[in-house]
C-alpha cells in the first residue's frame, strides 16, 4: 500500500520521497493502517518501489499481495487522473469495508477503480462489485496489461479470467487494461469471440499526455476485423475435425444424422454479432443448432414465430448445447444474440419478416458440396451481410 496513517496525518508514496527521507521516516515515525488502524512498516529500498506493509495479514480491506507491478500501475493511474479529477489514493470505506486503489469523482458519477493483476475468483468479483454499488460508486476494473495475448492484429486469446471483467461501454463490450512500464491504457473494444477463448476484437491505446478519465467510456473505433473472421472460419472448416472434444459429441451427432460434414456446416453459421460476448459456445456452433432445429421441424415456405424460435434457443441452453458466459460486470439478455441471429436470417434471404414476431421461410440453409465452395459461400455471406446491414453491426 501506498498510504500511511501517521501522527501527523496521512503519507502518501504516490509522491516521490528521496532514500534518505524515508530512511529518516523509518527511525522516527510511527506509522498505522488507514483502514484497521494496526501498525504497518515503511520499506524503502534501491530494488522495490516504496511501500508500507502489514506487519500481519489481518486486515479486512486488504485482498491481495502487491507487486511491484500493482504499486507501480496503481500510483500512475492515479497520477494520470488527478491531473483533471478528484481522485482519492487507497481511501477506506467504512460501510462496506472495502479500499479500492482508486477513488474517482466525477460530476455525475463516482467510481470505485481497482487495478486487478492477481486472479480473482467469479465470487470475490461479484461480491466486492455490489460492495461498491452499494456504496452508491460504479467498480471499474482495470487489469495487468501482463494478461494480454495477442495473436494477432484483431484476434487475442481471452481467459475465462479475463473475461469476467468484460463491462459494457457505450453500449460496447469492452476490456481495460494497464501498463505501467508504458504508462499506456489498453482498451479492447468491439469484442466479439470466435470460440470460447479466441476473440477478436479493435485495440484502442490511450495515454495520459492525449487522453483523460471520460475517454475510457467511449467508443473510438468501427469493427474492421470481418476479414479475418472469416479466414479463421476457413481454418476451423479445415482443422476443426482433427481436435475433437467429447462435450461437443450431441453436435457432431446432429451432423452425422443430417448427413453434413463438419466441414460442410452451413454457410450461414458462424455470423459474428454485437451480443456474442453473452455466449461462450461458438457461434459457428450454436447457430448451426438453431438453424438444423428450425428445418427439421419446418419447411421452405412455412411460417415461423419468434416464440417457436425462442423455444428452440431455450431448449438447447437447458440442453447445454448453447452455453452462457458468467459475465458478472455486464447485463446479460438470453434472447438477444437470438434476435439478432434473426435479423441476419433475414438478410441472407433465408427469412422474410411477415409480421410482428412472424417470419416466412424463404430457402433452405446453404450446404456447400466442396469444402473449396464453402470457403467462397462464407465469403459471399459475409460480404452480403456487411452491405445489408450494417446497423446490425
Amino acid at each position: 500500500m501506498l498510504v500511511a496513517q501517521t501522527e501527523e496525518g496521512l503519507i502518501s508514496l504516490a509522491q516521490r520521497f528521496s532514500l534518505e527521507q524515508l530512511k529518516l521516516w523509518k527511525k522516527e515515525k510511527q506509522f498505522y493502517c488507514p483502514s484497521c488502524q494496526s501498525p504497518v512498516q515503511l520499506k524503502a529500498g534501491t530494488k522495490k518501489i516504496p511501500h508500507f506493509a502489514h506487519l500481519k495479514k489481518t486486515c479486512v480491506a486488504q485482498h491481495e499481495g502487491e507487486t511491484d507491478y500493482h504499486l507501480d500501475g496503481k500510483r500512475k493511474l492515479f497520477h494520470w487522473f488527478s491531473s483533471h479529477l478528484e481522485v482519492e489514493l487507497e481511501s477506506y470505506l467504512p460501510d462496506i469495508m472495502q479500499r479500492p486503489d482508486l477513488l474517482v469523482d466525477t460530476p455525475s458519477q463516482k467510481y470505485a477503480i481497482e487495478f486487478q493483476c492477481a486472479s480473482l475468483s467469479s465470487s470475490a468479483l461479484t461480491k466486492r462489485s455490489i460492495h461498491y454499488e452499494k456504496g452508491n460508486y460504479m467498480p471499474l476494473w482495470i487489469m495487468g496489461a501482463k494478461r494480454m495475448k495477442r495473436l494477432s492484429t484483431y484476434m487475442y486469446q481471452l481467459s475465462f479470467q479475463e473475461w469476467q471483467f468484460l463491462t459494457l461501454s457505450d453500449y460496447t463490450p469492452t476490456l481495460l487494461y494497464f501498463s505501467p512500464s508504458t504508462n499506456q491504457l489498453l482498451k479492447l473494444e468491439h469484442l466479439i469471440p470466435f470460440s470460447s477463448q479466441i476473440c477478436y476484437a479493435q485495440l484502442v491505446v490511450l495515454s495520459p499526455h492525449e487522453h483523460t478519465f471520460h475517454d475510457l467510456f467511449s467508443t473510438h473505433t468501427q469493427p474492421q476485423f470481418f476479414s479475418s473472421w472469416i479466414k479463421k472460419k476457413k481454418a476451423w472448416r479445415t482443422h476443426y475435425i482433427l481436435y475433437p472434444n467429447q462435450k461437443l459429441q450431441p453436435f457432431l451427432h446432429a451432423l452425422y444424422e443430417n448427413n453434413i460434414p463438419p466441414s460442410h456446416i452451413p454457410a450461414e453459421a458462424g455470423m459474428p454479432l454485437p451480443s456474442l460476448y453473452m455466449v461462450e459456445t461458438s457461434a459457428t456452433i450454436w447457430q448451426t443448432w438453431l438453424l438444423l432445429d428450425l428445418m427439421q421441424q419446418k419447411q421452405v415456405g412455412d411460417l415461423v414465430t419468434e416464440k417457436e424460435l425462442g423455444r428452440l434457443w431455450l431448449y438447447r441452453i437447458r440442453k447445454r448445447h448453447i452455453v452462457f458466459r458468467p459475465l458478472p460486470m455486464a447485463p446479460v439478455a438470453v434472447e438477444q444474440p437470438l434476435f439478432e441471429y434473426i435479423e441476419v436470417l433475414c438478410r441472407l434471404g433465408m427469412l422474410t419478416y411477415i409480421t410482428s414476431g412472424v417470419y416466412k421461410i424463404r430457402r433452405p440453409y446453404t450446404i456447400p458440396k466442396q469444402t473449396s465452395d464453402a470457403f467462397l459461400e462464407d465469403g459471399q455471406m459475409m460480404k452480403r451481410w456487411l452491405n445489408q446491414a450494417k446497423e446490425v453491426t
